[in-house]
């Protein structure tokens, strides 16, 4: 609040100067609580974020076309592609054409678990979450170089570069924000 505008409401008396100082101070911590808000919105809704989860990291596209196969526990596989933010299903009946999540693709394969990524694979023997923990841990520095090798298979580039900008972009806001760390 500029000076001037604080000295006027301090001017008239000692009692409206004590009057209005809770309107202030209610001003000012409504300010901050919603600029706090706003952070948090942002950062929930921000797709320049790392994924940290499954979903997070099908839906940056990088995957698109990357082959996949729901292994059940009895060893029999599903084949599918990962495709926006679900998977193409290979059973006869969708023959690739329609996308599904991962709990969908579990029912497709005639199996059922509280955690279908954990059964999704890449063609490395890798599932889908597992990948997700790895590349939590994997140190910053080594992060774009880990995703491209770690699916063992090649990731569409396009979608790669834009949410490598996006996530560099966000990275330096945050720095410019909080100050380098």
């Amino acid at each position: 609040m500029p000076a001037a505008g604080h000295e006027q409401e301090l001017d008239p008396s000692n009692s409206g100067a004590v009057a209005n100082t809770p309107q202030v101070v209610k001003q000012k911590s409504e300010t901050t609580s919603k600029n706090k808000q706003e952070t948090k919105a942002t950062k929930k809704e921000s797709p320049n974020s790392f994924p940290t989860n499954v979903r997070s990291l099908i839906s940056t596209g990088m995957l698109d076309g990357v082959p996949v196969k729901y292994v059940s526990a009895a060893r029999e596989e599903l084949r599918g592609i990962i495709k926006g933010s679900g998977y193409l299903c290979g059973c006869k009946k969708c023959n690739y054409s329609k996308a599904l999540n991962a709990y969908e693709f579990e029912r497709h394969a005639n199996c059922k678990s509280k955690h279908p990524n954990n059964h999704i694979y890449f063609d490395n023997g890798k599932t889908i979450y597992q990948i997700v923990q790895e590349l939590k841990s994997t140190p910053e520095s080594m992060l774009f170089d880990t995703i491209q090798t770690v699916f063992g298979a090649p990731i569409n580039q396009k979608a790669f570069r834009y949410w490598k900008e996006s996530y560099q972009a966000a990275t330096r806001e945050l720095q410019r924000i909080y100050g380098k760390e």
